[in-house]
């Protein structure tokens, strides 16, 4: 089965990016030959399967669609797998797929009509948590179970973590290490939300490390605003080995941030015995957060909250901190990697099998003039729409309130 998979990033920092490199390295042992496409991204070495298309604001999409295009000449996918919805209305058709699918990795903000408008123009949908699941179900209503897959995502960690005893219990007494890993980005992650977290847990009688794993444009900010090395150390991009080292040493690793859908570093953490604090945000790792311990989930956005949950911790009898471990190590039995890559293959394989769930709507086209748009020209458009309707709202209120103000009252 030949199966195109789409992407804005393949080789950047991520958990959706790593699924993508494991699709790369294992897709073939599960009977897909795969190709994959990165549209924002410029080339990068090691990804023979990979074409990087370098998309920026200011290029046409006359001149996108040819990159498109030319991605990948002579591959016929049987189904292509978008592992986003971004540029669907202006590429969808050069996908040069029978079949689509449409796997949501997060549960973005809107995620409910942004799934309307995108279900359409697809034959399945993937989802990596139950709450995304259910979404995509509510915006395509007439679609047969079938066509609907509930995944896990893959967890592949070094054999040497099994058989390493996890001893490390949480005491007042012993620097307790938090760590974050990701992206250090303020959309999504809010990473500067780490700054009141610090200054916080400076106000209560624990000793505490933070550790950020990875990189971003938000990085210079926090290691200028978080200048004591002995309580905050940022270890950069690491990968394999050097990378779940870094995990394993934590005690809990923190999320901060808006929106998730299932964080791949909260798996990753989960299989070395690490316990997760995350947002009550109704996706997939509020959930896991709970399952493991309910005292790991708080309210989002709120630093003080989460500081003295992280105090609390510290405090755990062994007991209870023992059963946490335990319990995150049940969570991550359910995400072997080639569990997860024969469940994608056979699922993709099904749906290539089945006609069209309705009607497919035509797939937008692009003349001259409006190829000759940029992107940039696109995006200030849709907000200049998004403030004349939020307008034409605001005058249909007021005229609603103004018509109320002067009716006649009964009586």
């Amino acid at each position: 089965m030949n199966v195109l998979h789409l992407n804005t990033q393949f080789a950047a920092l991520g958990g959706v990016e790593a699924v993508l490199q494991f699709h790369h390295e294992a897709d073939h042992l599960h009977g897909m030959s795969s190709r994959f496409i990165s549209l924002w991204e410029p080339h990068h070495e090691g990804f023979p399967r990979a074409r990087f298309l370098d998309f920026a604001a200011s290029l046409r999409i006359a001149h996108a669609r040819r990159l498109m295009a030319d991605a990948w000449p002579g591959f016929s996918p049987d189904i292509a797998l978008h592992h986003t919805p971004w540029g669907q209305p202006f590429l969808l058709d050069l996908d040069h797929a029978p079949r689509r699918v449409l796997m949501l990795h997060s549960d973005v903000p809107a995620l409910r009509s942004l799934a309307a408008r995108r279900l359409p123009f697809m034959d399945g949908a993937i989802g990596v948590s139950d709450v995304l699941v259910s979404k995509a179900k509510e915006a395509a209503p007439g679609w047969s179970p079938d066509r609907f897959l509930r995944i896990d995502y893959p967890v592949h960690p070094p054999a040497w973590l099994a058989q390493r005893p996890r001893q490390r219990i949480p005491s007042e007494r012993r620097e307790l290490v938090l760590g974050f890993a990701g992206r250090l980005e303020s959309a999504q992650k809010r990473v500067e939300r780490f700054i009141e977290l610090s200054q916080r847990l400076a106000t209560l009688p624990i000793p505490w490390r933070i550790e950020f794993l990875g990189d971003g444009s938000h990085r210079p900010t926090l290691e200028a605003a978080l200048p004591d090395r002995l309580s905050h150390r940022f270890l950069g991009r690491l990968s394999h080995d050097a990378y779940w080292r870094a995990v394993a040493s934590w005690d809990a690793i923190v999320f901060t941030s808006d929106f998730e859908g299932t964080p791949i570093a909260l798996i990753e953490a989960v299989t070395a015995g690490v316990v997760p604090f995350h947002p009550n945000l109704g996706c997939g790792g509020d959930d896991y957060s709970r399952l493991i311990d309910p005292g790991l989930v708080y309210t989002p956005g709120d630093m003080e909250a989460l500081a003295n949950s992280i105090a609390a911790f510290a405090s755990w009898e062994p007991a209870r901190h023992a059963r946490a471990v335990e319990s995150a190590k049940a969570v991550a039995t359910r995400h072997d990697a080639h569990l997860y890559l024969r469940r994608m293959a056979t699922f993709l394989s099904h749906v290539a099998s089945l006609p069209s769930p309705t009607a497919r709507p035509a797939s937008p086209r692009w003349f001259f003039p409006l190829d000759r748009l940029r992107f940039s020209d696109i995006e200030r458009l849709s907000t200049l729409a998004k403030r004349v309707r939020s307008l034409n709202l605001r005058d249909h209120a007021c005229g609603i309130l103004r018509a109320g103000r002067h009716a006649p009252r009964k009586g």
